[in-house]
């Protein structure tokens, strides 16, 4: 892989409907060209919103065990994602996502666990300075779910994938990728507190004794930042920019 110098702006975005929130992460891939930026964003969800995975059908969760404990969870608005995986409950969490231009040379076979891997060690690591024990899950359900013949949880946070971050026993970042000619998004949900919707997901600031004025935005970027740095030397440009609506039109 060349190794170059390349330019990422940050963007730090406005609280949106679930269905403009993936919108405007499809718009990002879209629009990626060779020599244009890795666009970073910051962003929350206007209300609770579940978005479900590619494959995954919204009739499924009345079945499921978190369905069944918490019929509210079938009542709340819901979007589909473009990557796959489970269904996460964007409510007390911090969602991220990036964009990276197929010139950039990470599009090869691999390059997906790698990506992974770089953010979420990042964030770990970021997490032990805090005085947590956060480790990557390194377990897999899906394995378990193929030979019990079950299927694996609706929500996201009750599965583990081996690059999943855990804190003991309870998953706090978890990401998805999609890839088109174009580019590579990908994005993840950094839980931070438990939800009225589903008290039974833990967040990082339920588990460790942390401020609650703590600054996450501002410390997952310097997370995302860190990570993808360990990949590709950037030159980051702060983009102060908190309305992505011509996105959308």
């Amino acid at each position: 892989m060349e190794i170059s110098k390349n330019k990422a702006l940050l963007v730090r975005d406005s609280a949106r409907t679930g269905i403009d929130n993936m919108r405007i992460d499809d718009c990002l891939l879209q629009r990626a060209v060779p020599e244009g930026p890795i666009v970073v964003r910051i962003y929350r969800w206007s209300e609770p919103t579940l978005s479900l995975g590619h494959f995954q059908q919204i009739e499924d969760l009345v079945d499921d065990p978190a369905g069944i404990s918490q019929p509210s969870l079938n009542r709340l608005p819901w979007v589909r994602r473009k990557t796959g995986g489970g269904a996460i409950l964007h409510d007390q969490e911090i969602t991220y996502s990036f964009v990276i231009p197929a010139s950039k040379g990470l599009l090869d076979k691999g390059a997906n666990e790698v990506l992974y891997r770089a953010v979420h060690e990042a964030v770990r690591d970021g997490l032990i300075r805090l005085g947590l024990e956060a480790s990557l899950s390194e377990n897999c359900t899906c394995s378990v779910a193929k030979k019990s013949g079950d299927e694996e949880p609706f929500l996201c946070f009750q599965r583990r994938t081996p690059v999943d971050l855990v804190v003991g026993a309870h998953k706090v970042l978890g990401s998805a990728q999609r890839r088109t000619r174009a580019g590579l998004l990908q994005h993840g949900s950094l839980l931070l507190r438990a939800s009225g919707e589903f008290g039974a997901l833990l967040g990082i600031q339920d588990i460790g004794k942390i401020p609650s004025e703590f600054l996450w935005e501002e410390w997952l970027v310097d997370r995302l930042c860190e990570g993808l740095g360990t990949i590709l030397p950037l030159n980051y440009e702060v983009l102060e920019l908190k309305d992505l609506g011509y996105l959308l039109k």
